[in-house]
């Protein structure tokens, strides 16, 4: 009986020894596999991209009762680049037009073909682009709530029944506001977008300086304030395309506001 019990013992303790010497050889031709293997290539989807920068390209489309003058004696062919807004529309470049109610009573097609993209958003620049504040460049001023609120008010009803969808946001003509302002646009229901880059477009003739004063200043978050051609803005036809193809290579994102 002894006998047989040290047999037993002798054979499960070879058993054991066996056992353990398996697994420790497994875990180190499985740890030499590890350490040794090669790591893993990410593909362009798995590697984690730079974090892009944003920036806002917005332009004005003015009209005033003496531009509407030139318009109706000819002595002003158009008041928007056609270049510019072909270029925009083709390039699906995300962008933000402020529109003046007169602008929109003589260019109703225009704002209604504007208004299908939906890259692009249609917002408020008042009626006939008076000075919400005295003095205000050479523009005609207001002073009265009533006045302000009919000028806003009036091109929302213009601008919503060309697009179908009514406007958010709100820019003072020539940039003149005070806060009493901006709280009446704020009552009707407009968000106040006044402050940004300019970008040296109105009246400028040489489009490298509008493309280099843009660059200069733009950062992260920038609006840039432009114009939607014509004579009060004759070169952003051609600047807006080195604007565009310079802030791409500088990895900014457009979108609109």
């Amino acid at each position: 009986m002894i006998k047989n019990r040290k047999v037993l013992f002798a054979i499960t303790s070879a058993i054991l020894i066996c056992s353990i010497l398996f697994i420790l050889h497994t875990r180190k031709a499985e740890s030499k596999n590890e350490i040794g293997a090669p790591a893993p290539t990410l593909t362009s989807a798995q590697t984690p991209s730079s974090k892009s920068k944003s920036v806002y390209l917005t332009f004005d489309a003015d009209m005033t009762p003496f531009m509407k003058e030139k318009l109706d004696k000819g002595i002003v062919s158009s008041y928007y680049s056609k270049d510019l807004v072909s270029y925009l529309e083709k390039e699906k470049i995300p962008s933000t037009i402020f529109v003046t109610g007169m602008f929109a009573e003589i260019y109703g097609d225009l704002i209604k073909e504007m208004g299908k993209y939906p890259e692009i958003e249609i917002a408020n620049h008042s009626y006939s682009h008076p000075g919400f504040e005295n003095p205000c460049y050479k523009l005609k001023t207001i002073s009265t709530d009533a006045e302000k609120i009919e000028e806003m008010e009036k091109t929302q009803k213009i601008l919503s029944a060309l697009t179908g969808r009514v406007p958010k946001f709100f820019r003072h003509p020539g940039l003149c506001h005070n806060n009493h302002d901006d709280l009446l646009a704020q009552k009707i229901g407009l968000i106040v977008s006044d402050d940004g880059l300019t970008s040296g477009d109105a009246f400028s003739k040489n489009p490298k300086n509008i493309i280099k004063n843009v660059l200069s200043k733009v950062h992260d978050g920038s609006v840039i304030i432009m114009h939607l051609g014509g004579p009060n803005a004759p070169e952003i036809g051609v600047a807006i395309k080195g604007v565009v193809e310079k802030l791409k290579a500088e990895g900014y994102v457009f979108k609109v506001l």
